[in-house]
């Protein structure tokens, strides 16, 4: 009896000392990459500036890494010398969209490097062979690229510093002043919104494009007479950030939050002097 009792004395003393070395690591690895961190993650990197610190390439497949921030090299140079270049080393780029998958993360560049196509391209209508497209193409091409952070295993619980770290071999997220590195002249008055990525009343497309970013969709329509254009930012429920242009002017912000509207900002009915 006190035989058996020593030799499973034996087993789980050292058992709750790896425990207790470990057991942070293996836990937050186990536990995989929680819903609440891809929040915040979303929240933190999109729409984030930063400044490249190696050329990126056109196409789909972008620019490879591994945890420790190791490029794959001999992808890269096959990419670029495929598809050429979308952004010079140190240059101002912007974050607008991340994917999540079993193995990697992927960040796409300046809007990614393979052209979007919405599935009403895909339909025709007409009778026999003599079909039209249901929607235009408007013949634009992909200018961005992607990098693709690869995992050995499942993806781990992350934050967005530690990504950061991750990406610090291809990006440089010390904070940079867009209106310094981008053709858009800002007026003075919506010089501090722009660096808190807000919108105002008053700017124009281009400075609220160079504020926020692209939206995440558009929608024209006309009211009384007067054509309108919204810039939606944002997907339910989180937060949504109505933006409304009148000949390219902004002339009211909404936000909206759960379904409940929050602050409202309007144009003025008289122009201030």
């Amino acid at each position: 009896m006190s035989g058996k009792l020593s030799r499973n004395l034996f087993v789980i003393v050292p058992a709750v000392l790896l425990l207790s070395i470990f057991g942070a690591t293996p836990l937050r690895a186990a536990e995989g990459l929680t819903p609440k961190s891809r929040m915040a993650i979303l929240r933190g990197l999109i729409a984030e500036y930063c400044t490249t610190r190696v050329a990126l390439p056109l196409g789909e497949k972008g620019v490879e890494l591994s945890t420790e921030g190791v490029i794959d090299q001999e992808s890269l140079t096959h990419e670029m010398a495929q598809n050429g270049s979308a952004a010079n080393q140190n240059q101002l780029v912007q974050i607008t969209a991340i994917a999540f998958r079993d193995k990697e993360i992927l960040f796409e560049i300046n809007g990614g490097g393979k052209k979007k196509t919405k599935w009403t391209d895909r339909i025709e209508v007409g009778m026999g062979s003599n079909t039209t497209p249901l929607s235009r193409q408007d013949g634009k091409k992909a200018v961005g690229s992607y990098i693709t952070i690869d995992f050995d295993g499942k993806l781990p619980d992350l934050t967005v510093d530690e990504l950061k770290a991750m990406l610090n071999t291809v990006l440089d997220f010390t904070p940079v002043n867009p209106m310094q590195s981008m053709n858009v002249v800002v007026p003075e008055e919506f010089k501090e919104a722009v660096e808190a990525k807000q919108a105002e009343v008053g700017m124009s497309m281009d400075v609220v494009r160079l504020s926020m970013g692209p939206p995440d969709q558009k929608v024209r329509e006309t009211k009384d007479g007067v054509e309108q254009e919204d810039w939606i930012y944002g997907k339910p429920p989180i937060r949504m950030i109505f933006v409304t242009f009148e000949d390219d002017v902004v002339v009211k912000v909404a936000e909206m939050q759960g379904g409940v509207h929050g602050s409202i900002q309007d144009y003025p009915k008289q122009p201030p002097r």
